[in-house]
């Protein structure tokens, strides 16, 4: 380890242990309610693995940008944490999270901008997309070949300045299992772009088909698919959809007769969040809930409401608007066929006694 590596781990609150136990694949979430105030803990943090957790340490890391670039080059750790860096407060939502679940997080992201990487590599000017390979491997499907866990993303948001390598999470290194020592980061998208454990970045045309994102089969995971008059539609995910997820009361709550702060967070990948609305009679009528903080483009908004409860039986719902005029829907649109986008208002059933 270079002296640079380790005065920047001593900074970060990390020293030592800097290899990941390979273990099964993860998939871990925890109630919206141990968040204490508006960013989650480092150890709160939702972890969605496809493949067991590599490991990777911080002396052999590289990333390599390659492709359709005239430049390709490679750069270590020590020299991606000396770039200019930006920090960025940003939701991550797992495309399945169901409606008022938890696998979704919020806190404050640094790294350096993707636009930085590519202006080094200068890429082709046909590029279309950015291929990003992690360290984790596996199969997909039952029978198909082991390859790295990649995604491709269109080169026109690896280009926007919220888009990032991230080394930090709110000013430590990232979680093990969440990535370390670096990931991608696309604020405003569902998490499953954000690659982990990153290590290859590839520039690639439109025409590009031969790559490890189409051979591993990852193309048909994570698409909308709706079907209107018999015929299917079917469209790749991206934007996080405008929801509200009710952290207090729990499912299945029995109160006592009194007032009840009820409280949760709101998001949106498409513009900052508008209004929070509450009812507490499955939705016949509504109330302005409170945000309790400036709602921002691409973090989440804790929310709350002073609820004065009688003796009876409730159906709670919040519903969020945000200010690009989308409105949380009351119930799935039947005519999708996919298990993802869950952002329909989840019913919180409570007695009051």
């Amino acid at each position: 380890m270079t002296r640079r590596e380790l005065l920047w781990l001593a900074s970060s609150g990390l020293i030592g242990g800097t290899a990941l136990d390979a273990s099964e694949p993860q998939n871990l979430s925890y109630p919206l309610r141990a968040i204490e105030g508006t960013v989650t803990p480092p150890n709160l943090l939702f972890v969605r693995e496809h493949f067991s957790a590599p490991e990777v340490s911080l002396e052999t890391w590289k990333l390599r940008i390659e492709g359709q670039v005239e430049h390709p080059y490679e750069l270590g750790f020590a020299d991606l944490v000396e770039l200019p860096g930006r920090k960025v407060e940003a939701v991550l939502e797992c495309a399945g999270n169901v409606a008022g679940g938890s696998a979704v997080s919020s806190g404050i992201w640094e790294g350096v901008q993707i636009s930085t990487l590519l202006e080094a590599a200068v890429p082709a000017p046909d590029a279309a997309f950015l291929l990003l390979e992690g360290h984790d491997s596996g199969r997909l499907h039952e029978g198909g070949p082991t390859l790295p866990y990649s995604q491709l993303v269109p080169i026109a948001k690896c280009r926007e300045a919220s888009s990032l390598v991230a080394f930090k999470y709110n000013d430590l290194t990232l979680p093990k299992r969440n990535g370390f020592p670096a990931r991608a980061l696309f604020p405003g998208w569902y998490g499953m772009d954000s690659v982990k454990w990153l290590r290859r970045i590839a520039v690639l045309r439109a025409d590009d088909r031969d790559s490890i994102f189409h051979r591993s089969g990852m193309d048909s995971l994570y698409n909308r698919v709706s079907r209107t008059n018999s015929t299917p539609h079917t469209e790749r995910l991206s934007l996080v959809q405008v929801k509200s997820a009710m952290a207090s009361p729990g499912e299945g709550s029995k109160l006592p007769a009194g007032r009840h702060q009820v409280w949760g967070f709101a998001w949106s990948g498409a513009a900052a969040v508008r209004d929070v609305k509450l009812s507490a009679d499955d939705g016949k009528t509504w109330s302005n809930a409170i945000l309790e903080a400036k709602p921002n483009e691409h973090g989440w908004v804790r929310w709350s409401y002073e609820w004065n409860a009688s003796p009876g039986d409730y159906v709670l719902l919040s519903r969020a608007s945000d200010q690009a005029g989308n409105q949380q829907p009351m119930a799935r649109d039947p005519a999708r066929r996919d298990g993802y986008e869950l952002n329909f208002c989840a019913p919180v059933h409570c007695s009051v006694r």
